[in-house]
């Protein structure tokens, strides 16, 4: 992916779930590289927060992954929305369609 950000920042990220039931979520913006140390170093303490031991624990899944995002070990993108699209799913369905104003 970061091959294909260099070229052309334009991506969709995606959420949801694989049943019938629910939301899925799409965004699509821009990506630009996250090189300021407090944002890479907020981003991590949001991962750590979020997944704790999976990246804390040395028996974690991605173990490490912190302190590889504070040191600049890992690209790190941050995506400005620019599209968002919701679908829900299971009584009832329905769709809505957002747009973000850019700052």
């Amino acid at each position: 992916k970061a091959f294909n950000l260099a070229s052309n920042d334009r991506c969709a990220l995606s959420t949801g779930t694989n049943t019938l039931r629910g939301l899925d979520v799409t965004i699509e913006g821009g990506a630009r590289l996250v090189t300021a140390a407090r944002e890479r170093d907020a981003a991590a303490g949001a991962f750590e927060s979020k997944y704790g031991a999976h990246l804390t624990s040395p028996a974690g899944t991605w173990h490490g992954l912190g302190e590889l995002m504070r040191s600049g070990g890992v690209q790190l993108y941050r995506v400005e929305p620019a599209v968002g699209f919701a679908f829900a799913k299971g009584g009832p369905y329905s769709q809505t369609r957002y747009r973000f104003q850019a700052r």
